[in-house]
């Protein structure tokens, strides 16, 4: 079973003139939900199981931009075939009756399994309308497609790849204005995509805790500053026993990402890499809110444009009670007086702990950073790591960070407050 809050629908709707959603298989609301918290104007959704359309009902009783209706899902698009909307977000659901996803009845009862409608079908009703500008998503793809997918294959009596190539020749009208994506996401996903759109999957899609953000990159024969403090960390048993726990996110991370050394902290679970290709590291709008157990972020926060708007996020997407471990470079061991950074072009702030004056033009004092948010967080600890780093020895145009043994940092690891995400998100 799919859903919409799988879509980053922010950033979709920022792409394209889509205002209207239309959906087969309500269930209990949540993908409505998401689609009003994204601006979408004019919803419709249709229901089989008597029981949770009266669910939905009520729950939606205060939207009248949402449109229920309880029937066939063949004979409702038939109805909104009718309406020639000019496009729309058609967000399909190729699974069988819905009951038993919701523990209504076991799909070991032949009667839940039983087809309540075709998908081809469906497919047929909507190539009578103009689709040119619309976006057509199909939840439950491993129904009709093998391999590996992240939910794992479909149960042998679900599966329709017999169909497959049906299938394909149904939506083979579309091929001439639209790119057809297999996204092997949960249970699978069809993702049919206007070609006049920029359709990259890092982007369109939400990030979970379970999923892999691909391989793991090394820098041969060149030090990470990662890399540098997992022997001070290893040192430590507050990273093993209580930070670094369950399902984390590295932001920033690539090449020299945590999750290169998460078998050496035995306690994580997952480590999600968020770079460049996932999005602005800042703003993290396609990561949902309190999804992940630990954040870790080593060196990247001085990349951004507002620290005060990266940190009110980072902490946005961490549970309650997790934690999150952050390093930034320390102004006078790395900058060390000279800005622009030397060492660093892409550098836009400089940090120091606490001074009434700096330097630099940019300098954070990162404990009044921190006092902003004592409202959100606990501050565990803050400290000047200067691991291995030489004061005199070394002239100050090497960046000592990329030799084996220097740290040159600040590090401060927070811990969430229980129930302050809906204070942080709004």
């Amino acid at each position: 079973m799919g859903s919409l809050t799988r879509f980053n629908l922010r950033h979709i709707l920022s792409l394209s003139a889509i205002e209207t959603l239309v959906e087969t298989g309500t269930g209990r609301g949540n993908s409505l939900v998401w689609a009003v918290e994204a601006g979408l104007r004019t919803l419709y959704s249709v229901e089989q199981e008597a029981a949770l359309f009266a669910h939905c009902v009520q729950r939606f009783a205060d939207h009248p931009q949402v449109h229920l209706h309880q029937g066939h899902f063949v004979a409702f698009l038939t109805d909104i075939a009718a309406k020639q909307l000019p496009c729309g977000f058609y967000f399909l659901d190729a699974h069988l009756t819905g009951g038993a996803d919701f523990g209504m009845a076991p799909y070991a009862d032949p009667a839940a399994r039983e087809d309540s409608y075709s998908l081809l079908d469906v497919l047929a009703v909507l190539l009578k309308t103009d689709l040119s500008r619309s976006i057509i998503v199909i939840d439950d793809a491993r129904m009709y497609f093998d391999g590996a997918f992240q939910a794992g294959v479909c149960p042998e009596f679900a599966r329709r790849w017999q169909d497959r190539a049906a299938l394909a020749e149904r939506l083979r009208p579309l091929e001439a204005t639209h790119a057809i994506h297999l996204l092997r996401h949960d249970e699978g996903y069809l993702v049919i995509v206007p070609k006049t759109l920029a359709f990259d999957q890092h982007r369109w899609l939400m990030v979970r805790a379970q999923d892999s953000s691909g391989p793991v990159a090394f820098l041969p024969n060149v030090p990470g500053v990662t890399g540098i403090s997992i022997q001070r960390r290893l040192a430590d048993s507050r990273f093993a026993t209580r930070y670094f726990r369950g399902h984390g996110i590295d932001i920033g991370g690539s090449p020299d990402s945590l999750a290169a050394y998460k078998e050496l902290f035995p306690l994580i679970q997952n480590v999600f890499v968020y770079d460049q290709p996932y999005g602005d590291g800042q703003i993290l709008d396609n990561v949902p809110d309190a999804m992940f157990d630990f954040l870790y972020s080593s060196h990247c926060l001085e990349h951004l444009r507002d620290p005060r708007e990266a940190l009110m996020n980072w902490i946005r997407v961490v549970k309650p009670e997790g934690h999150l471990v952050v390093t930034v470079p320390d102004e006078d061991l790395y900058e060390q007086g000279i800005w622009p950074s030397r060492l660093n072009s892409d550098h836009k702030i400089s940090f120091t702990i606490a001074k009434s004056n700096s330097w630099s033009p940019v300098s954070v004092n990162v404990l009044d950073l921190l006092g902003e948010f004592r409202e959100q967080v606990d501050i565990l600890s803050l400290t000047r790591i200067d691991h291995g780093y030489r004061e005199k020895s070394l002239p100050r145009t090497i960046d000592q960070t990329r030799t084996p043994l220097a740290e040159c940092a600040i590090e401060f690891v927070l811990r969430k407050k229980k129930d302050v995400t809906d204070q942080i998100s709004s």
